[in-house]
């Protein structure tokens, strides 16, 4: 079961916030952390969860996230994935400690997805039929309390019928879990997307304060 004493109902009521943060800073933090610009990204939403639980008076020691770990290889091509579950320290700490964890905690993650053999599993649902997948998914998405995916995104502008996209925040689905925040860099900046079941976060407005916070926090270590 997901572990949030908070984010405990569901429904299909639906709210979005969104952040964009300098790219910069936060890769140079995750850089001298030792680890990658992915590990600052679900470090900063942990770290957001973590502080909404304890301004509202309910801290949690851990809650359990899922990210999308790429399986794309040269000869696949596309944007080939699988989702890996971890839990992620949401206690009182230093940010630079809960990027520690998180860091060791990822590349766990990414060895057990490596034997648990997640390229077969990908491969035999792609012939399944799509409401079972759905469902499948809905399923073990009520062990996890929040959802994070990194998104590559262009280095150069995008144009839409000749004029120039300024800002992209992508929406990724939720599947049953309290919010997923999706990030998609572009053009030197962190573009990001909470999508929130209100119902579980009654709160949006605070959960995104504390997650630009984090960022902040971040770009000081």
């Amino acid at each position: 079961a997901a572990r949030s004493p908070l984010w405990t109902a569901r429904s299909l009521d639906r709210h979005v916030e969104t952040l964009r943060v300098p790219f910069r800073p936060a890769k140079d933090a995750a850089k001298k952390l030792g680890g990658t610009l992915n590990t600052a990204f679900v470090t900063a939403a942990a770290d957001a969860a973590a502080n909404y639980h304890l301004r509202l008076g309910t801290p949690v020691e851990y809650l359990r996230t899922s990210m999308a770990i790429s399986t794309r290889t040269a000869e696949s091509g596309g944007n080939a994935f699988s989702l890996a579950r971890m839990l992620v320290p949401t206690g009182e700490m230093p940010i630079d400690e809960r990027f520690v964890a998180i860091h060791e905690a990822s590349l766990a993650a990414r060895e057990a997805s490596k034997s648990a053999g997640l390229d077969a599993l990908a491969a035999i649902t792609s012939v399944l039929p799509t409401s079972l997948i759905t469902r499948l998914a809905r399923q073990q998405a009520h062990t996890v309390d929040f959802a994070t995916s990194n998104v590559k995104g262009s280095p150069v502008p995008v144009y839409v019928c000749g004029a120039q996209l300024l800002e992209v925040y992508p929406i990724g689905p939720l599947l049953g879990v309290a919010f997923n925040l999706t990030l998609m860099s572009y053009l030197g900046s962190l573009d990001m997307a909470m999508h929130i079941d209100t119902a579980a976060v009654a709160e949006p407005p605070l959960l995104a304060e504390c997650l630009g916070d984090a960022f902040k926090r971040l770009a000081k270590v």
